[in-house]
């Protein structure tokens, strides 16, 4: 059972970057990334249904930054973090729980998916408005070639000015 419990152990801190005699070192001579390296190991050996991890990239050094990612792409059961760092949601996270506004939107897929969507949805709205813009524009083309009252047709074609001013036609 030691000699198995060993293996898993030289394993895992073979996954998170320590090599060889590093993986027996005293926890107390070890850097900060390499104390989170250890923990995140300690958690990932525990038997748990979820996981849970603020900032979990704070304080990494790239190369742990990337054991970390792999890692944590692997881990089979719910894992649930909060953190800045859109490179590293992207390449871990499958869903996002967005907060905006004070309101939490759900999302299925990775940071680069859900940022694609905001593009395109962004850029349908656009075009819903040019095409709004258009539609006045137009009306206000034939509400011109018919008025009959000064007063009307000068409020008519400044209207007109002023919209075709501000739009992007």
């Amino acid at each position: 059972l030691l000699m198995e419990l060993q293996r898993i152990a030289k394993s895992m801190g073979a996954r998170l970057l320590f090599r060889r005699e590093d993986v027996f070192k005293p926890v107390r001579v070890l850097s900060g990334g390499e104390r989170v390296r250890v923990a995140l190991a300690g958690i990932m050996a525990g038997d748990y249904n979820l996981l849970f991890l603020d900032e979990p990239t704070n304080y990494l050094d790239l190369p742990s930054l990337q054991a970390l990612e792999e890692v944590l792409a692997d881990y089979p059961k719910t894992l649930l973090f909060v953190s800045h760092d859109r490179r590293f949601i992207d390449r871990v996270a499958t869903h996002l729980l967005v907060i905006e506004s004070g309101k939490i939107r759900a999302f299925e897929g990775n940071y680069s998916q859900y940022t694609a969507g905001l593009k395109e949805q962004a850029q349908e709205t656009e075009q819903e408005q040019r095409l709004l813009q258009e539609h006045r524009l137009s009306e206000l083309l034939s509400r011109i070639s018919v008025a009959k009252d000064k007063k009307e047709l000068a409020g008519l074609e400044a209207e007109y000015r002023r919209m075709l001013a501000q739009s992007k036609l």
